[in-house]
């Protein structure tokens, strides 16, 4: 691990303990999981060892074309496999959940994003019970509203009556979204369902604004792998990549790891900077945002609020959705190239920057991948 790089890391994902690769070694809840399975590991273990009396996580839904989620209080590890994977959606109730829970439990786990991270953080604080909460946080670029499942049904030409039920992550990573109709199963990559439109215009304000894109107030955050060689996690069947941010998190990973829950190696944290980190971070020039950006506007920037603001116009009407795919297809794609074309040919601070970080995640994989034996189990560094 390189000085230079954790600094540099420090500064775009905020202190850490320690970054890892790692998956859980249960095998039904590693592949039931959307990269990795740690997150429904660590919940597992903390349940199942009694560091914590009780696990808030939220439940889909899935209504009429549109998903959702609902908070639900989980005290039975076993009932974690039923709800585990991803949740492209927003997810309602969680004030009523919390509250009684921090009535009924004295040590909880919750998994959340960053918004709710934050609020969680300061109510926890505010009533004196900070010590009893075990935040396991998630990355996240935006939450996708109730109708991008719609939209997405649409865009693949999927009647909505049809369909009884939708898994969003499934089988090996970076896995297939499973629509589950009257007739059949239909599997869709995740990529091409996510970059349809569905992950890229139907969220609010609040994610176009918010700055936190890697949870930095969680004791461990979780994400895809997306910076390490795909070939890689994919002979891995998948992996996690886990940024420890608290002692109580790093402590509670590495006993996971000893006792045989999850598999990990750590890695130089320079692989946590992601594509999306940079964006959050960076100053906006449509939209002015509260908190004090790290990373000057650009090119990319600039028209990446753009495309967003035009898409998410066009997808707040079903009767647009036409435009809206024309517009994602055929438009979207040369703005962004122009403007990356731009931004390195004219040498702006964010290309340079995030030129630099590329260049090293890729000198840094050069090794990497000597790190793991042929039967992909090693120990925790």
């Amino acid at each position: 691990m390189q000085k230079h790089t954790r600094k540099l890391a420090n500064y775009f994902i905020g202190k850490n303990k320690g970054v890892f690769i790692a998956f859980a070694r249960d095998y039904e809840v590693r592949h039931r999981s959307a990269s990795g399975g740690v997150a429904t590991a660590i919940v597992r273990y903390l349940l199942e060892n009694k560091y914590v009396d009780a696990v808030i996580v939220p439940k889909p839904r899935f209504t009429k074309g549109c998903v959702y989620g609902i908070w639900t209080i989980i005290q039975n590890s076993d009932e974690l496999l039923e709800i585990s994977g991803s949740l492209y959606a927003p997810t309602f109730g969680f004030s009523n959940i919390f509250n009684y829970a921090l009535r009924k439990f004295k040590r909880i786990a919750i998994t959340a994003l960053p918004c709710y991270t934050k609020v969680i953080r300061k109510i926890a604080e505010f009533r004196g019970r900070s010590e009893d909460i075990f935040i396991l946080g998630l990355y996240c670029n935006n939450t996708p509203s109730i109708y991008a499942t719609k939209y997405a049904l649409w865009y693949f030409s999927i009647p909505v009556d049809e369909v009884v039920s939708i898994k969003f992550r499934d089988g090996r990573w970076p896995g297939h979204t499973v629509i589950k109709t009257k007739r059949e199963n239909l599997f869709i990559p995740y990529l091409l369902f996510w970059n349809s439109g569905f992950g890229q215009y139907f969220y609010g304000l609040g994610c176009y604004l918010c700055t936190d894109h890697v949870n930095t107030l969680a004791d461990i955050s979780l994400a895809d792998p997306w910076t390490l060689p795909r070939n890689f996690i994919e002979k891995l069947g998948g992996a996690t990549l886990v940024v420890t941010r608290s002692n109580k998190g790093l402590k509670i990973f590495k006993k996971a790891v000893e006792e045989k829950h999850i598999v990990a190696e750590e890695v130089d944290p320079i692989f946590a900077i992601q594509d999306a980190t940079l964006f959050k971070i960076s100053k906006r020039i449509i939209r002015k945002c509260m908190c004090e950006p790290k990373l000057p506007p650009s090119f990319v920037t600039i028209s990446y609020e753009l495309v967003y603001n035009i898409g998410r116009f066009l997808s707040s009407r079903e009767s647009l959705w036409g435009l809206l795919k024309i517009f994602h297809k055929f438009i979207k794609p040369p703005i962004f190239s122009i403007a990356y074309l731009l931004d390195y040919k004219l040498g702006m601070n964010w290309a340079k920057i995030n030129k630099y970080i590329r260049y090293s995640q890729k000198r840094i994989k050069c090794s990497l991948n000597n790190l793991i034996p042929e039967n992909t189990t090693f120990a925790c560094t």
